[in-house]
């Protein structure tokens, strides 16, 4: 059983391949984690700090597109959040700016919906994680913390792959 954020993204990365030394792509992929001092530097201009967790993702990965992992169909998705896209951290700081509102992108969805987190003064372990279309506002998070996020999401994967 998964419990803890690494072993979640581990789980997750068993199903991507690698990328071909020919530099072709098959998907779903990801990009190479980042280490915690480019993190660091690429969050600088931020007026917030980001939860522990996110820099844990960003170190196992910078972003990919995950769309094609064995999800469960969609009427067994009230649980957990399919991720068709981890937005690269360059690009959720450009977006962080841009909304200006303490929120910080991490996962959208080819249906226009958008997960994020909420950036702090202080430094926390975790933060909670919302879930909405772009257009809409999310009052209440879909998961506590990311790492809830994440085990949900494995448990769909597991639940579906066991069914095959």
């Amino acid at each position: 059983m998964v419990s803890t954020l690494n072993e979640a993204l581990e789980f997750i990365a068993n199903y991507v391949p690698p990328k071909s030394p020919d530099g072709r792509v098959a998907y779903p992929i990801l990009e190479d984690g980042l280490s915690y001092a480019e993190i660091k530097q690429k969050l600088k201009d931020l007026p917030f700090d980001l939860p522990t967790e996110v820099y844990e993702l960003y170190q196992w990965s910078d972003g990919g597109f995950l769309g094609n992992l064995p999800y469960p169909n969609r009427s067994d998705r009230s649980e957990y959040a399919k991720i068709d896209k981890f937005i690269s951290l360059g690009r959720a700081v450009s977006l962080a700016k841009e909304w200006g509102n303490g929120a910080f992108p991490l996962f959208e969805y080819e249906d226009g919906d958008i997960c994020f987190t909420v950036g702090s003064q202080v430094k926390q372990r975790v933060a909670p994680i919302f879930c909405r279309h772009k257009s809409s506002v999310a009052e209440q998070p879909k998961y506590d913390s990311l790492t809830t996020m994440m085990v949900k999401l494995v448990e769909g994967i597991q639940s579906e792959t066991s069914r095959r």
